[in-house]
């Protein structure tokens, strides 16, 4: 009995030990830091060990995005500065020519912290290795010439039929509701809209998702994104004990497996009827499919190069669809705030759109001033606030050197709101996007350089045919009492989804009406 106390005596010292050893490790380690980015100016930590967690934490409580502390710190501490979060060291830089440098000349490669909740959701593959959150450059290289040309105008041209189509399944679906007095939530009405586009266009399927009244795939990947999210923000989450914790980990789980499943089978079936000899139609799976080498000569794909390809087309579902919707979603609710830039964009629409309400690619340049709408929406409200990439050398921003080694982050958000380089920043004006004034490193909504969004023509295609056949076709109140902020859980949108009235402002003669 007494051995037995002396060891349990033992070990617990020894457990003790290697805690205090280790805490006075991080503590050190800690310190180090500290003191190598001293000279970078930030606001002071209002814990050693926290960093600056607890000024995060009032902003979400004062109802703030992150990017509103960060443009606050900004304009105190300069446009290059640092802040901490435990262990973690970032740089914010807000000047044209680190963004240059950082995205487009020395193209540093992402934050591989900053992706690692994209890849997997709680141990199931989600993104994977896709052209988002691929890191390694050389890697990612061969993705984008596998994919660059589904995204090339002359390959979009070809799938102008299907915007089309989808855009007038909402028109359908938001006739049945225009009697000025129904709530609509217009972001699950873009989400849905936006979905049909990305599978008709993307898969060549046919799923008619704005007919279902609560569509289990806009649920899945709403759910997956939440839960990216949360990982990111809260990274032990995944070893929480509880019992809600379970279970949320487990919806999450199930929702990538049903999103990956369904993107699976798409493929398959695309290969089988490639196999059998039967005509594709126009869609970037068959395209790929057509003029790719992933197949041996037999037809079969192995399983590695399936699942990349699964990784690529749940990426096209997950952040093409989020992002179009919520930049859509927040677009309408400044119209609905600006009745003199409505007024104009219903002009120019009833002026380019034909009687039978079919937008073509040609008419898409004429929509200069859709254009700039959409141009404005994106610098105000940039669905995407901001990307993170990791120094490979020691550089010099602004006159104060950066580590190599350190995360830096370029905001699409901040850059928008300088005065320097926009007049007025915090207000709605899209004619500033009508001239010949260049914003290049500064309006960066789809990022910048090789790794820029390869889906921008696609996403702007799709909002441009779609906002302007809402304008056609319809008057939008904004639904009293609903909040004007905006919330981010992995993209930035409107905290109640934008909440509208509609009536019907001309006749829809080429849509099936109630």
């Amino acid at each position: 009995m007494v051995c037995l106390t002396v060891l349990l005596v033992s070990v617990a010292g020894f457990v003790l030990l290697l805690l205090g050893s280790l805490f006075l490790a991080y503590t050190l380690f800690l310190h180090y830091l500290h003191v190598k980015y001293s000279h970078i100016p930030g606001p002071k930590r209002t814990s050693f060990y926290w960093g600056h967690l607890a000024d995060m934490a009032q902003a979400i409580a004062d109802k703030k995005l992150m990017e509103d502390l960060m443009f606050e710190w900004s304009k105190k501490y300069g446009r290059v500065f640092v802040f901490h979060i435990l262990h973690n060291v970032s740089v914010q830089v807000y000047t044209p020519e680190a963004v240059r440098d950082i995205l487009v000349l020395e193209n540093f490669p992402k934050w591989k912290a900053g992706y690692r909740s994209l890849t997997q959701v709680f141990g199931q593959r989600f993104f994977g290795k896709s052209l988002v959150t691929e890191i390694d450059h050389e890697k990612w290289k061969p993705m984008g010439a596998l994919f660059s040309p589904v995204f090339h105008r002359n390959f979009l041209k070809r799938c102008i039929v299907q915007f089309n189509t989808s855009c007038d399944l909402l028109l359908e679906s938001l006739s049945k509701k225009a009697d000025g007095k129904t709530e609509v939530n217009m972001l699950d009405m873009f989400n849905s809209v936006s979905l049909d586009c990305i599978t008709k266009v993307a898969f060549g399927l046919h799923v008619n998702i704005l007919d279902e009244e609560n569509p289990q795939l806009i649920a899945d990947i709403r759910c997956a994104a939440e839960s990216t999210f949360q990982t990111f923000i809260r990274p032990l989450l995944w070893c929480n004990p509880s019992k809600s914790a379970r279970e949320y980990r487990e919806r999450g789980r199930q929702a990538v497996n049903r999103i990956r499943k369904m993107a699976r089978d798409c493929i398959m079936t695309t290969m089988e009827s490639l196999n059998s000899g039967q005509t594709l139609d126009n869609n970037i799976l068959a395209h790929i499919l057509q003029t790719s080498t992933l197949s041996d000569k037999n037809g079969v794909i192995t399983e590695v190069e399936l699942e990349k390809m699964v990784d690529h087309f749940v990426t096209f579902l997950g952040a093409g669809q989020e992002t179009t919707a919520c930049l859509m979603a927040s677009t309408l609710l400044e119209l609905a705030q600006h009745p003199e830039v409505v007024y104009k964009m219903k002009t120019e629409a009833d002026a380019v759109i034909g009687d039978n309400g079919y937008v073509t690619f040609e008419d898409l340049s004429n929509l200069k001033y859709t254009q700039a709408v959409l141009e404005e929406g994106l610098r105000v409200h940039p669905p995407v606030s901001s990307v993170p990439r990791q120094l490979t050398k020691d550089v010099v921003y602004n006159g104060i050197k950066v580590p190599a080694g350190t995360p830096v982050w370029v905001s699409m958000t901040n850059m928008a709101r300088q005065e320097e380089y926009f007049e007025k920043p915090e207000e709605f004006i899209p004619s500033r996007f009508l001239n010949d004034e260049s914003f290049k490193y500064v309006h960066i909504p789809f990022s910048l350089g090789p790794r820029k969004c390869i889906g921008q023509k696609f996403a702007m295609i799709e909002a441009r045919v779609i906002m302007a056949k809402l304008m056609k076709y319809f008057h939008f109140e904004l639904v009293p009492g609903q909040s004007l902020h905006f919330v981010k859980m992995v993209t930035c949108k409107p905290k109640d989804g934008c909440l509208v009235y509609i009536r019907p402002d001309a006749p829809l003669n080429h849509v099936t009406l109630p």
